[in-house]
C-alpha cells in the first residue's frame, strides 16, 4: 500500500470492512464446500498487511513530501480540482501509472523483490489482498510523478489512489466466476486470479488495478 494513499480516509474506513468481508468469505466457503482459507496462510497474510502499515505509523511520509514538493514547485497547473474532467482523467491516469508500476515490478528483479511478497501466498482469497510490501514507498512514487507535474491536485490524487486500492481488494476471491463483457474492461476476480497463477502461460499478465484495457492494448 503506497504511503500517500494512507492519507485517504477511504482507506481508513475500508480496513474494518476488509476484515468483515474476509470473515464472510470464510464462512461462505465452508457453506458451499469450497473453503479457500488455511489458518497459517491467512495469519501470514494479515501479519504482512499489518507490518506494511509501519512506515505510515512511523510517519515515514517520503512519498507525501515528494508529491507536495512537486505539486508546489514543478506543477504545470493544467488541471483544476473544480473541473469534473480532472477527476475522470486522474482516475484513468492513476490506473495507467499503476499498470506500469505493477508491470515493472514483475519484470525488474530488484523491484520484484518488493512485489514478490504479494505473491508468496499459497491460497487465493480476500486476505491475499492484504499481503503488501513494507518497502514499496522507496520507489513506487516515481511512477506517479508525471501526474503531479501535469497538475493533478494532491487531494484528487489521494482520493483516486484510495479508490483504486479499495477496488483491488474484492478481486482476490475464487467465489466469483466469469463476469461476461466486463472481463474485457475491468480487472475482475477471474483475471486477477490468472495474474496470481503459477502456470507458465499465465505468468506476467493482467497488471491493471481497475482496468484491464491497458493489458489489452
Amino acid at each position: 500500500m503506497e504511503v500517500i494513499t494512507d492519507k485517504s480516509l477511504i482507506i481508513t474506513f475500508a480496513i474494518p470492512v476488509f476484515f468483515l468481508l474476509i470473515i464472510i468469505e470464510y464462512f461462505y466457503g465452508l457453506y458451499v464446500g469450497k473453503n479457500t482459507y488455511r489458518l497459517n496462510d491467512t495469519v501470514t497474510s494479515i501479519a504482512i498487511g499489518m507490518i506494511s502499515r509501519f512506515p505510515t505509523m512511523l510517519n515515514l511520509g517520503v512519498q507525501s513530501v515528494i508529491f507536495l514538493y512537486l505539486s508546489s514547485y514543478l506543477n504545470l497547473g493544467l488541471l483544476s480540482v473544480k473541473n469534473p474532467f480532472t477527476w475522470i482523467a486522474a482516475f484513468l491516469l492513476y490506473d495507467l501509472s499503476y499498470y506500469w508500476m505493477h508491470r515493472m515490478h514483475h519484470e525488474i528483479k530488484i523491484l520484484w523483490a518488493t512485489q514478490s511478497v504479494h505473491h508468496h501466498g499459497e491460497d487465493f482469497n480476500l486476505s491475499t489482498a492484504l499481503r503488501q510490501t513494507s518497502t514499496g514507498w522507496l520507489w513506487k512514487w516515481i511512477f506517479y510523478v508525471p501526474m503531479m507535474v501535469i497538475g493533478v491536485p494532491v487531494e484528487v490524487f489521494i482520493t483516486v489512489a484510495g479508490v483504486n486500492l479499495v477496488y483491488q481488494f474484492w478481486v482476490h476471491t475464487k467465489h466469483i466466476g466469469h463476469l461476461g463483457i466486463l472481463e474485457n474492461i475491468f480487472i475482475t476476480p477471474m483475471n486477477r486470479g490468472i495474474h496470481h497463477a503459477k502456470n507458465k502461460e499465465y505468468i506476467d499478465a493482467n497488471y491493471g488495478g481497475v482496468f484491464i484495457i491497458w493489458d489489452r492494448m
